[in-house]
Order: structure tokens, then C-alpha cells, then sequence
């Protein structure tokens, strides 16, 4: 195992909760951007939850995030340095409908991205072993 793998890893076991394993192990293994819903009260809920932060149900099923669900440009700008992203990136908030406003890298320049885009979700692998969610144009 990478340095890389045992620190994620390690940071997962330490701070991470059933759900952040589970969404981590899903976006590597599966390729698959994830979030939870409730089954009593079908709120949806990113990053997934153990329980509904609505209703506090522990009825959850996990849902993908596809391009089928016309994900959009809410706001966008630059990111000069960061732990989490390369140097320079564009971090936008997008929403997509029955799941919300979410935080994510956007694929591209500042130049060729407009509010109200069409956005699809992708997984890239930032590492061996560890992979990561990110929008682009659709």
C-alpha cells in the first residue's frame, strides 16, 4: 500500500464516518457520485448521512448522481491553493434538482464557463488508490 492509500486510509478510520467510507469506496470501486435519501421524508442528503439531517431517520438508501439529473452552474471562481485541489482550479457550486447546492472542482477555464451551464458529474483518480468527483460541461 502507497503512503498515499495508508493516509487516506487512516483518515477515514479516525474522522470518517460509516457513510464517508462508504461514499469514498463507492466513487473508487463503483465510479459512482453518490448522496443519501430518506425513506420517510425523501430528503436527499451530500455528502451522504447515516441518518436523515431533515427527519433523523435511519432510513437511507443511496442514490448516483447522473447527468440525467441536469446538474447547473450556480456560482463559480478560482482556487490559487488549496490542500484538496491542484493549483490553479475552479471550484464552483452547483445544483442539481432534489439534491442541492454541493461544493465541487469544476473541468475547465474561467473563460468557457457561464452561470446556468449544464454540468455532468465525473470521478477522476487523484491518486493510486483514491479517487475524487468533479463537474464538467455536459
Amino acid at each position: 500500500m502507497n503512503p498515499m492509500e495508508v493516509f487516506t486510509s487512516q483518515a477515514l478510520d479516525q474522522f470518517g464516518s460509516q457513510a464517508s467510507r462508504e461514499f469514498h469506496r463507492r466513487l473508487h470501486e463503483d465510479r459512482a457520485l453518490c448522496a443519501t435519501r430518506c425513506g420517510d421524508c425523501a430528503d436527499t442528503a451530500f455528502p451522504p448521512r447515516l441518518h436523515c439531517p431533515k427527519c433523523m431517520s435511519s432510513n437511507i438508501d443511496w442514490i448516483e448522481i447522473t447527468e440525467d439529473m441536469q446538474a447547473t452552474l450556480y456560482a463559480f471562481t478560482t482556487q490559487s491553493r488549496g490542500l484538496r485541489f491542484t493549483h490553479p482550479d475552479v471550484i464552483g457550486i452547483v445544483e442539481i434538482p432534489e439534491v442541492g447546492l454541493i461544493i465541487s472542482p469544476i473541468a475547465g477555464t474561467l473563460a468557457d464557463l457561464e452561470l446556468g451551464q449544464a454540468l455532468k458529474p465525473e470521478v477522476i483518480d487523484i491518486h493510486e488508490g483514491l479517487s475524487f468527483y468533479r463537474f464538467s460541461l455536459a
